[in-house]
């Protein structure tokens, strides 16, 4: 049997598994199971981080039906996990992936899951679900030959319709990234219209976080707007066990970051990943070695090198850099100002350790002198 899977998933399997990790599940967008002349006007599309654990998806849709009212099964397609995973079906549904809904015109639907062989599903507008029992491919194990689609029964009145859409998945991981998910934009091509009339999507990483957005779908940097602290420029990203494009390069202090486009028509996916930190050595020198911006990844940096009292002096004082402070110590202000790429200098903020997270009190009492 020959089981045919989209291009990211291929893509993912390049990429996340050549590098001992594990993809959990990809975001997608809601799609028409057979061909129809509803349109997509509008797309709010919020992706939030929570911790380094789970994504958040968040969808507001406005649909145009232009003809009578009528039903149309909707469909979403979640692909099976691959890696350091165990990809078998948990009580019928993707292992990885919980809490989704649908709520269309403020009445909450049922949804259904569908285990399907191929990209072939569809047949007359109904899904053709493989039989578990007589099915041939791998059902168990880091690979398995088949994909899940949510689907609902949607009832669209003639004039605009309201989708409300959530979900959360695991964020996936390896080696080389500390955390990483895709969202699959150009499904939205499905519907009539071939865009989304009004596209914003918003991402939430949360506080102290750098990370890289693939130019899948967008050219520059300034297409997306800060709202909170920070600074996005454009990069080339950086290669390790294998090549990555050029990138939009984040460091968001707080806040979220946004891109926004009318009459959008995806050409790729998004693809937002975060770089592990890596110390160069087994101790930390302030003349050849970086810090991470991220709070998760402080656990990461190794023991200061004995050579120069200032080393332990910068280990302490990274919870007040990450915030911008000033140092009058001109050694401690050149390290961060030259040394990282997210120090983001605030003539305002004043030190006060109470007002730390908690991670970072301990962190701050562990390099006490």
């Amino acid at each position: 049997m020959k089981y045919i899977l989209s291009g990211i998933l291929l893509i993912w399997a390049a990429v996340a598994y050549a590098n001992d990790g594990a993809y959990y599940a990809s975001g997608n967008q809601l799609i028409p199971i057979a061909e129809t002349d509803i349109s997509v006007q509008k797309e709010v599309l919020h992706i939030r981080k929570i911790k380094n654990e789970l994504i958040e998806v968040s969808v507001y849709y406005e649909f145009y039906n232009p003809g009578s009212a009528k039903q149309i099964t909707v469909g979403f397609e979640a692909f099976s996990p691959e890696g350091d995973v165990d990809g078998a079906p948990v009580n019928g549904q993707h292992p990885y992936m919980r809490n989704f809904k649908v709520i269309m015109n403020n009445v909450p639907l049922k949804c259904s899951t569908a285990l399907v062989a191929d990209t072939l599903y569809q047949q007359n507008g109904k899904i053709k679900t493989i039989d578990w029992k007589t099915f041939e491919g791998n059902k168990t194990g880091n690979t398995v030959d088949f994909f899940y689609v949510y689907h609902f029964k949607a009832n669209f009145k003639k004039g605009l319709n309201i989708i409300k859409h959530t979900y959360q998945y695991d964020a996936s991981g390896s080696v080389d990234f500390d955390y990483d998910f895709d969202y699959i934009l150009t499904a939205a091509n499905r519907w009539a219209n071939r865009q989304i009339d009004d596209f914003t999507l918003v991402l939430d990483m949360g506080v102290f976080e750098s990370f890289h957005i693939a130019k899948s779908f967008f050219d520059r940097a300034a297409d997306w707007q800060i709202n909170g602290i920070g600074k996005v420029t454009d990069d080339q990203g950086r290669a390790r066990n294998y090549e990555q494009g050029p990138v939009a390069s984040c460091h968001i202090r707080q806040g979220t970051i946004t891109f926004h486009q009318k009459n959008f028509r995806p050409r790729g996916e998004l693809f937002v990943y975060s770089w592990r930190f890596l110390p160069g050595s087994d101790h930390f020198d302030y003349n050849n070695s970086s810090l991470p911006f991220s709070i998760y990844q402080q656990t990461t940096i190794p023991e200061p090198s004995a050579a120069a009292p200032i080393n332990r002096k910068i280990l302490r004082n990274l919870p007040f850099a990450r915030r911008g402070y000033i140092f009058k110590d001109k050694e401690l202000q050149d390290y961060f100002t030259h040394m990282t790429d997210w120090y983001m200098p605030d003539p305002g903020y004043q030190a006060e350790i109470q007002k730390l997270e908690e991670a970072e009190k301990k962190w701050f009492n562990k390099w006490k002198e």
